[in-house]
């Protein structure tokens, strides 16, 4: 026995050295992680100190040049996940064509997998908050635990910069040194003039001439060279176009590309990291539905159990409309409502409505009465001023619509805006 326990010992020893020697190579192998998500002269973005770009001037738009603003320093990273199982999402998706006159991301590939939203997650990590998704004091009224995701405190008050940053990050290098256009003043369009310009990508906004100066001055803040053109959004958009064609730059719309719903999705992500045992979520529908589909496919391959639930307004059921007739409806009547926002909107892309349809349990409309109510109770009790599209999910509550989440848990999607 005696004889024995020296060997033993040995080999134990001689096993963790190996171990220790791996790990040690595996460390080696690995990529420092300031080397992942910073770049050097690159701002800090979230209120943490870095240099800020310079701004533009307007006069310049057709002489610009990248080495008076990049530097040549815009640099970009790619991360592919390479698996042996590579189905889809619950066979939601299919290659669709998109209309050739969109100058944008149509062109990429439509397929969305769980992978996708986790590279997302990965991606832009450095560049928005994971936002809290706090217990709120509503719960005891409304006799069910409800949690709030609060959006609101990404910098530009929306979570669409979470599909914009991701967009942005996955253009091309030679793309990002000629920059981008958008064509309104939308949170779309002030997401990409904040993460344009963090990014140092050039960004230029045609807004209509009778935008909002508030708007106008917002974008400018950001970095973004904003250019009042025509009277109605059409015209801003044409010009845009024109732009785009004649300067090189890239002409970005709100669309339901892989990319930017893969970005949207990871709100998803976070929600069932941050709530343990859901069984329900709900986020506002409507025309723009990139956020309740892509954050659905990543909550249904987590836990298929979860229910996710969306909700539109009864003026404008734009999204039970199209899911009903099979197609994305075009009903310009309801567009650019100023109350709704984007709930209000055409409904964009096909994809975000194949999505919705295999993965969402349940679509419910509410009245403008519930709205309104819904922000005085978030006003009330959380102390936070949102606008319809952040109401629009507790009105579903408020209007005694999901009578089967009595006694459940449920987390909510919540964003500001301005009222």
């Amino acid at each position: 026995m005696l004889s024995i326990k020296p060997l033993i010992t040995q080999g134990f020893l001689t096993s963790l050295f190996i171990f220790r020697d791996d790990n040690k190579i595996k460390k080696q192998d690995m990529p420092a992680i300031c080397d992942l998500h910073c770049c050097k002269d690159v701002p800090v973005r979230n209120g943490l100190i870095g240099q800020k770009p310079p701004s533009i001037n307007p006069e310049r738009l057709k002489d610009f040049g990248e080495e008076d603003y990049l530097n040549g320093d815009v640099k970009t990273w790619e991360m592919k996940i390479v698996s042996r199982n590579e189905e889809l999402l619950r066979d939601a998706l299919s290659c669709i064509p998109q209309p050739s006159s969109r100058t944008s991301l149509a062109s990429c590939n439509k397929l969305i997998r769980f992978e996708d939203i986790s590279a997302a997650a990965f991606k832009i990590q450095s560049g928005v908050q994971k936002t809290p998704c706090m217990y709120s004091r509503l719960s005891k009224q409304y006799g069910m635990d409800i949690y709030l995701k609060k959006e609101f405190l990404q910098y530009t008050g929306s979570v669409k910069e979470r599909g914009v940053l991701y967009l942005l990050m996955s253009l091309p290098q030679e793309q990002q040194r000629k920059g981008v256009i958008v064509a309104s003043d939308s949170n779309f369009s002030m997401a990409v003039a904040y993460h344009a310009s963090e990014l140092r990508v050039p960004v230029s906004v045609i807004v209509p001439t009778g935008t909002a100066p508030a708007r106008v001055r917002m974008c400018r803040d950001y970095g973004a060279m904003v250019i009042s053109y025509g009277t109605t959004a059409k015209d801003s958009q044409v010009h845009a176009r024109r732009l785009a064609q004649e300067n090189g730059y890239l002409y970005l719309e709100e669309e339901d590309s892989a990319v930017y719903l893969s970005g949207l999705g990871t709100v998803g992500l976070e929600m069932y990291e941050q709530v343990p045992k859901l069984d329900a979520v709900i986020f506002p529908a409507g025309g723009h539905c990139g956020l309740l589909a892509g954050s659905a496919a990543a909550l249904k391959h987590l836990n298929p159990h979860i229910s996710v639930i969306g909700v539109e307004s009864e003026s404008f059921p734009v999204l039970q409309q199209s899911l009903k007739a099979g197609h994305p409806t075009d009903d310009q009547a309801c567009n650019n409502h100023h109350f709704y926002g984007d709930v209000s909107g055409v409904c964009f892309g096909s994809n975000s409505l194949q999505l919705t349809g295999k993965l969402v349990d349940k679509v419910v409309a509410v009245r403008e009465e519930d709205i309104l109510l819904s922000m005085l109770r978030l006003l009330e009790y959380e102390r936070a001023t949102v606008d319809a599209e952040g109401a629009i999910a507790l009105a579903a509550l408020v209007a005694g619509k999901l009578p089967e989440l009595k006694g459940k848990r449920y987390s909510s999607y919540c964003k500001q805006g301005t009222v």
